[in-house]
């Protein structure tokens, strides 16, 4: 990670921005030699959406139940489904 000062930082902002954007460097900003801020590309501030995880067995007939009863009442499509999964 580079470091520079926030005199420096502030005379020369739109050369780190394009380091970190176009180059993916991390720029550390000290104030008073000491860590203040930080310029880093976007994938590295910004969080990932986390990834849906797969639906259990159980949970897939439980909601196959429960949207049979909503509306199948007699529950036939439901009961097609889980057969044909076998």
């Amino acid at each position: 990670m580079h470091t520079t000062s926030l005199a420096n930082a502030k005379a020369h902002l739109s050369e780190l921005v394009d380091e970190a954007e176009h180059r993916g460097k991390r720029i550390m900003i000290l104030r008073h030699g000491k860590p203040a801020a930080a310029i880093v590309p976007i994938d590295v501030a910004t969080p990932k959406p986390a990834k849906p995880r797969p639906m259990s067995t159980a949970e897939a007939r439980a909601l196959l139940d429960e949207l049979g009863r909503l509306g199948d009442p007699s529950g036939e499509a439901v009961r097609d489904l889980l057969e044909s999964r076998r």
